[in-house]
């Protein structure tokens, strides 16, 4: 063969190597562009999922409040701690003490930034539920169905708005009367997240009633003995704990039921500080 025949022979299958690179690139350059895009959620485009998102944030203004508890959860693939659930105590519209893994979802208004956050970003799914008050309590987040394992989802639960004598967790309020040969004698007592914030010879008095939980319970059930203390007449303790409402009485007889339960007030509330707050 000569030098010319084998010149032409590789001229050609340069020639052709280059086309078939050639053809390749653009076959790869057609595919990127018939590849359709992200899907987005209908309810996103079409603007409901912005037009729920106001009218809850409406109702939130309305019916809402800035102190507040609920639980969240999260249910998603990752670890316990990020999971939950963890219990949000807000006041005056700032959480107090919430784990920094759940303070994106502290406060209402913070919930209802994950749900604008997934509208501007045009998630795959969106699914949001409102309660009355416009509380998203469940938000469930795909941002892309192609790829798997990373949708989102929020459960908020046991939601209620803390009014005066009726507080989240920590909060007491205690409407308490005596009547007898000790003296009489009308006191409120107040706790605060835990802490005393009325007038109380014994600071301690607030973890003693949060800590003694059959305070709160009801008596379903009274032995059918009496008992009889001549001190005190009348003893009646009115009460919301941590939400719960609590009233319990002892006018001088009863039951030995009754009689422990009133046992039990005076423990909680301190033998020392009752004899100081009894004082006419």
């Amino acid at each position: 063969m000569s030098n010319a025949v084998r010149w032409r022979s590789l001229r050609t299958h340069i020639a052709i190597g280059v086309l078939a690179m050639l053809l390749g690139v653009l076959a790869i350059g057609s595919s990127a562009q018939a590849a359709p895009p992200p899907a987005v959620d209908p309810h996103i485009t079409d603007g409901s999922a912005q037009h729920n998102l106001g009218v809850a944030t409406a109702r939130w203004h309305i019916h809402g409040g800035p102190d507040y508890h609920y639980s969240v959860e999260r249910l998603c693939f990752c670890t316990p701690g990020y999971r939950g659930p963890s219990q949000i105590v807000v006041r005056g519209g700032q959480p107090l003490g919430a784990a920094p893994a759940f303070s994106d979802v502290a406060t209402v208004p913070r919930l209802f930034a994950i749900v604008q956050q997934a509208i501007d970003d045009e998630v795959a799914s969106l699914t949001v539920r409102y309660d009355l008050r416009g509380v998203p309590v469940s938000i469930d987040i795909d941002r892309n169905r192609q790829i798997i394992d990373e949708e989102m989802s929020y459960r908020v639960r046991g939601f209620a708005l803390d009014r005066p004598y009726a507080h989240a967790r920590g909060d007491v309020y205690v409407s308490l009367r005596w009547r007898g040969p000790g003296g009489d004698a009308d006191r409120q007592l107040r706790c605060r997240d835990g802490l005393l914030t009325s007038a109380w010879p014994d600071p301690d008095v607030c973890l003693r009633i949060l800590s003694t939980p059959e305070l709160s319970d009801p008596i379903g059930f009274e032995t059918r003995d009496r008992r009889v203390t001549p001190d005190t007449t009348l003893f009646r303790a009115l009460a919301y704990i941590e939400g719960r409402y609590v009233a319990f009485s002892w006018t001088g007889q009863g039951s030995s039921t009754r009689l422990a339960r009133l046992r039990a007030w005076e423990t909680a509330l301190g033998p020392a500080a009752i004899a100081t707050v009894r004082n006419p």
